[in-house]
């Protein structure tokens, strides 16, 4: 890996890590640099301002969750399979990134996250759009909205992942697929078959 990217990521790993911690006011970038090694001005070298630096943190947590997410999609048949696989995707790496997991929750409402990173975020969610689309198509239902469903399911996955943080129980994929049930049914889109 090149040394640059190296020093990049290590900068994108302290600075999560210290943003969860210690907020984004409490978190200056004389420590984001100490903690990373290297020299305050070098920072600057990476990211011009602690804004595009969270900004940095929070495409770099988005991506990964895009690779992670959606890889594989397409061997699942059905619009219902998919989703499945991508409920129970994000509870695991949630699950597995507990940061990551509390970074997103803290700061992706937040001021801190600029209006065009968001953009760019939603744009990474274009699997979950063609989903739904073809849900709305095959059941007729021309009167629901994507992006309404998708934050629904979202939001959905975030909190049935909350339950195992809360309980701190390992991952349950029968207690998950419960609850992805529940949810399914609940926004009326029964199986296809």
């Amino acid at each position: 890996m090149d040394k640059r990217i190296k020093k990049r990521k290590k900068i994108i790993e302290v600075s999560l890590k210290l943003f969860v911690e210690r907020g984004f006011h409490g978190t200056p970038t004389s420590l984001i640099a100490k903690e990373s090694g290297i020299a305050t001005g070098t920072l600057f070298n990476y990211f011009k301002t602690k804004d595009i630096l969270i900004n940095e943190v929070y495409k770099d947590i988005e991506l990964e969750q895009k690779k992670y997410f959606f890889k594989d999609l397409n061997k699942k048949e059905t619009p219902k399979e998919k989703l499945k696989k991508v409920w129970n995707d994000s509870i695991i790496w949630g699950i597995d990134n507990p940061y990551k997991r509390k970074f997103g929750r803290y700061f992706s409402d937040s001021i801190f996250i600029s209006d065009d990173t968001k953009t760019k975020i939603y744009n990474h969610y274009k699997p979950l759009f063609d989903i739904f689309k073809k849900i709305i198509e095959k059941k007729d239902t021309k009167d629901s909205d994507e992006l309404m469903l998708i934050l629904n399911f979202m939001g959905a996955c975030i909190f049935t992942g909350e339950y195992f943080y809360i309980m701190k129980e390992p991952y349950n994929e029968k207690l998950s697929n419960e609850s992805f049930e529940k949810f399914y049914k609940g926004i009326e889109l029964r199986d296809e078959n």
